[in-house]
């Protein structure tokens, strides 16, 4: 299977996934906000909607999330400074926090991983 279909059917399932634990998802992103201090949680814009997440200080620094933050700079017309904005399909998004959380991504692997996440 070419590059570009693998791309196609990696999306499609993580949508497909995305709207069986949408409901999963908001009660985890409820109780991230409740359990941790609310303080340290900064809200990030995801998507051409502008999907708003409460992100952890620990993420928001993680160098795979700054290169992120970075692409999506480059490919906006508008800065905005009090606000981090993603460039990135909000499946995409949730799927990254997940890896974030749940595994480390090797540094040789970064530039690599920016590219799939990035718009």
């Amino acid at each position: 299977m070419s590059k570009g279909g693998k791309l196609t059917k990696l999306k499609s399932v993580l949508k497909k996934w995305n709207s069986f634990s949408s409901k999963q998802s908001q009660a985890t992103i409820t109780s991230v906000a409740s359990d941790g201090d609310s303080s340290s949680l900064r809200p990030v814009y995801v998507g051409k909607t502008r999907r708003q997440y409460l992100v952890s200080a620990e993420v928001i620094g993680h160098p795979l999330f700054r290169e992120l933050v970075d692409r999506s700079r480059d490919s906006s017309s508008e800065e905005e400074e009090d606000s981090i904005n993603v460039a990135c399909e909000v499946v995409l998004f949730e799927h990254l926090l997940w890896m974030l959380h749940n595994a480390d991504p090797q540094p040789e692997s970064l530039d690599e991983l920016a590219d799939f996440y990035a718009c």
